[in-house]
C-alpha cells in the first residue's frame, strides 16, 4: 500500500510540475516562420533546379561511359520522364494562388520521386550488369 502511495504521489507531483510550466511553453514563440505560398513555391523551384541540374550531369555520363551502352536507351527514357514531370510539377506549383493549390499538386511531386527511383534502380542494374563480350 505504501508504494502505492507513492507511486501516486510522484505521478501527481509530475502531473502538477507539467500543468505549471504548460503555459510558459505554450507562450514561446516558435523560432521557425509559417510557410507563405512564396516560400513553398521557391522551395519547389530550387528543388527543380537541383533535380534539372543533377539529370543533365547524369545524362552526360550517361552518353560519355561505354559500360552503360547496353542500357543507354532506358536510362536516357528515365532522364527524359523524369525532367518532363519534373517541370510539370513545378509549373502545377508556380501556377498554384494558394497553399492548398501547392499541396494539390502533391501527385505530380510523387511521380517524379517515382521517376527518380525507377532512375536509380536501372542505373544500379546497369551498373552491375556486365558489359557485352566481343
Amino acid at each position: 500500500m505504501r508504494i502505492a502511495w507513492g507511486l501516486a504521489l510522484i505521478g501527481a507531483t509530475a502531473a502538477a510540475a507539467v500543468a505549471a510550466a504548460g503555459p510558459v511553453f505554450a507562450a514561446t514563440p516558435s523560432s521557425k516562420p509559417a510557410r507563405t505560398l512564396s516560400s513553398m513555391q521557391a522551395a519547389v523551384d530550387t528543388k527543380a533546379q537541383h533535380i534539372a541540374a543533377k539529370m543533365q550531369t547524369v545524362q552526360a555520363k550517361v552518353a560519355s561511359k561505354p559500360h552503360f551502352a547496353a542500357s543507354k536507351t532506358i536510362l536516357l527514357a528515365d532522364i527524359t520522364k523524369t525532367v518532363s514531370d519534373t517541370a510539370a510539377w513545378r509549373k502545377q506549383v508556380d501556377s498554384a494562388t494558394t497553399k492548398a493549390g501547392v499541396i494539390a499538386a502533391n501527385p505530380a511531386h510523387q511521380a517524379v520521386k517515382e521517376d527518380l527511383a525507377k532512375l536509380r534502380a536501372d542505373l544500379a542494374a546497369a551498373k552491375t550488369a556486365k558489359p557485352a563480350q566481343e
